[in-house]
């Protein structure tokens, strides 16, 4: 449908109603028209009587003269009649007007009685007629009058009222026009133009408006707008800024990046991406909540403010992590400056309920151009060096190099090959025998993973555990070792090999999942649990002890044993023995390694485990000194090379047999 401004909108509506006025007054025109015929019509029947009245009197057919200067005076005072006739029964004129006189002015025929005047047309009869009696000797004749009708008089009356009744129309019809138009304009027309630019411009509100609904509805479209404009600089300041520490956020540090990048690329400078990572704050936000935390975080950015440069970037991208963009670098030791102020800064505690909280970063740098020519290169490997700092310890610092790219696509590479070695099954466990010293027959084993990649072959556990208990995929692998262990004791059952204790190892990750009992009630529900051996790090234990020796009495109480590996490299103490119901110790590799140098710890750790009724495994042992040894202090079994390395079941099995045949 085609669409009206409202302009012509307007002009369409005024025309239609002058129109509709118009028809009235041609109405009124054709009522006020019928007066004046009915009138003049009046006025020629009243002048016709009073002629007939007059000649009934005085008419004398021989003696006309004697009348004819009155019938003169007659027509002379009527500007409707234009002449007078009378003429006899044998169509003789005895009179007419001055102007005829002596000639046939009209057929009577043409002429209308009298008596029709009222119900004809002025503008169709040209006259009118009368007929006269007169005896004479008792003998009638009959005389005709005829009154012939002034047209032109008589229509220019007809004319000069549709004049008159047509200038007052037209007249009144342009003044109502005028008015409507300048009315419409001024309260209607300009009123929604305005609104219509202010609604599509939202600029320069109009001034308040005489009708009710429009002023209600500037009011309106004013506050939209103000409203709007609040909203736009909110979503412009959540686009911009986090909004919790008011710092740049990802989205715009990223375009500032990206015009540093720039401005550096044609001027040939340098500049530092610093990544920051809190220490341990996931431990801040479980221990007093998510409030406090946000606090810290607020309380670092302020931190962060006052210890960069005036240019330099600030932002907040997600969680604990923060980026400082340092433009214009000159030389690394004004990165190293900007990391020191940062640090003394972070190192003043942080009161919250008049409580004092210590916070640390762990910081990776990246340089443009050397480590990387775009935002997200940069970030990446500020990130990598972030981590680096991490593992050295954390509240420190790393500069980014292609040594640690290196180890992190190692990492990345793992990762993926772990992965899927979850989905397509591709682990399995090797057994390495626990001999028993004094019998020197293999009486337990120690299940070891190994992951068996189609590429890579068959990879060791150092290289994958660490990964996966980063990652957390330790918690799916370390069920599936609960669950493969337990079902290669129930195979050996009804075997030689069905005295055989199996151990396996569990990592801190797995020891602290919810699910670990249940997963391991579970499974070992089906198998004689004193088979079942698990060992555990010291490191293991260290973080909620308390909670560690709940669960570990649990597992006890499930009829499992208890292995405490590594024993004498960490933070050995005979307090945590005493309370933790251990049923082995087990002596690291490190010590049977360097035997000479550590006789006085290998003797005092099986001292230990004799005054605590403890078992003694030595790890390690490759050589028959190193046995003879572990036999003279009492070692009670060993495992090592020197019997055999872990091997897959069957021929693990293999072996048990035929070991145990030699002995």
């Amino acid at each position: 449908m085609k669409t009206l401004s409202i302009q012509k909108f307007s002009i369409l509506v005024i025309t239609i109603i002058v129109a509709f006025l118009a028809v009235i007054f041609y109405d009124f025109y054709l009522k006020e028209r019928q007066i004046t015929e009915k009138l003049i019509k009046t006025n020629l029947q009243s002048a016709a009587l009073n002629l007939n009245q007059f000649l009934r009197k005085n008419f004398q057919p021989g003696q006309i003269g004697n009348i004819a200067s009155q019938l003169d005076s007659r027509l002379v005072s009527n500007k409707t009649i234009s002449f007078i006739q009378i003429i006899d029964e044998h169509n003789k004129t005895l009179y007419a007007t001055p102007l005829y006189t002596g000639k046939n002015y009209i057929d009577k025929k043409s002429c209308l009685p009298i008596t029709k005047i009222m119900q004809s047309s002025l503008e169709k009869v040209s006259c009118y007629e009368i007929n006269l009696q007169y005896y004479n000797k008792l003998q009638a004749h009959t005389y005709h009058v005829l009154i012939g009708l002034n047209s032109q008089y008589i229509s220019q009356l007809l004319t000069q009222e549709a004049k008159h009744l047509m200038g007052i129309t037209l007249l009144f019809s342009l003044i109502l026009f005028v008015f409507l138009y300048i009315f419409l304009k001024k309260y209607i027309i300009l009123p929604l133009e305005n609104l219509r630019t202010y609604a599509y411009y939202s600029e320069y509100s109009p001034q308040n408006f005489l009708i009710k609904e429009f002023e209600s509805i500037r009011y309106s479209l004013e506050m939209t707008f103000r409203r709007l404009k609040t909203e736009q600089k909110n979503l412009y300041k959540l686009s911009t800024q986090d909004p919790l520490t008011g710092l740049y956020n990802r989205n715009d540090l990223t375009s500032q990046v990206e015009r540093i990048i720039t401005s550096s690329k044609r001027n040939n400078k340098k500049f530092a991406i610093l990544f920051l990572d809190l220490d341990n704050f996931k431990n801040i936000n479980d221990s007093i909540g998510h409030h406090f935390g946000d606090i810290i975080l607020k309380k670092v950015a302020t931190v962060l403010r006052l210890a960069i440069r005036e240019n330099d970037i600030p932002a907040r991208i997600g969680g604990d992590e923060f980026i400082i963009v340092l433009p214009d670098i000159e030389d690394e030791r004004n990165i190293v400056d900007v990391i020191k102020r940062i640090k003394e800064q972070i190192a003043t505690p942080i009161l919250i309920n008049n409580e004092s909280y210590s916070v640390t970063m762990s910081m990776g740098v990246s340089l443009y151009p050397k480590d990387g020519k775009d935002f997200n290169t940069l970030l990446k490997h500020a990130d990598i060096a972030m981590y680096k700092a991490k593992e050295l310890g954390k509240n420190n610092y790393q500069f980014f190099t292609d040594r640690l790219n290196k180890n992190v696509q190692r990492k990345i590479k793992m990762h993926s090959i772990l992965s899927e070695a979850l989905t397509y099954g591709r682990f399995e466990l090797f057994y390495q025998p626990k001999v028993d010293i004094t019998t020197n027959k293999i009486v337990a084993c120690e299940a070891l993973i190994r992951l068996i990649d189609p590429h890579e072959g068959i990879i060791s556990p150092d290289k994958f555990i660490p990964l996966a208990e980063e990652s957390g995929m330790i918690i799916p692998i370390g069920e599936w070792i609960v669950q493969a262990a337990c079902k290669q004791i129930a195979a050996w059952k009804n075997t030689p090999l069905e005295t055989m204790q199996l151990s396996i190892n569990v990592s801190g990750v797995q020891l602290a999942d919810k699910n670990f009992m249940k997963i391991l009630q579970e499974n070992s529900a089906c198998v004689e649990n004193s088979k079942l051996d698990i060992e555990l790090t010291e490191s293991v234990l260290i973080q909620n002890f308390d909670e560690k020796i709940a669960l570990l009495h649990e597992i006890k109480a499930l009829g499992i044993t208890l292995s405490l590996d590594d024993f004498g490299t960490g933070y050995s103490s005979l307090s945590y023995l005493r309370k933790i119901p251990f049923d082995t110790l087990k002596i690291d590799k490190s010590f049977i390694d360097s035997m000479q140098e550590n006789k006085i710890f290998i003797n005092m750790i099986i001292g230990i485990a004799k005054d605590l009724n403890l078992k003694v495994v030595a790890e390690g042992v490759e050589t028959q000194e190193q046995l003879d040894y572990l036999k003279n202090m009492q070692c009670e079994m060993f495992q090592g090379y020197l019997c055999s390395k872990p091997l897959p079941s069957k021929e693990f099995e293999t072996l048990f047999k035929d070991y145990n045949k030699r002995s």
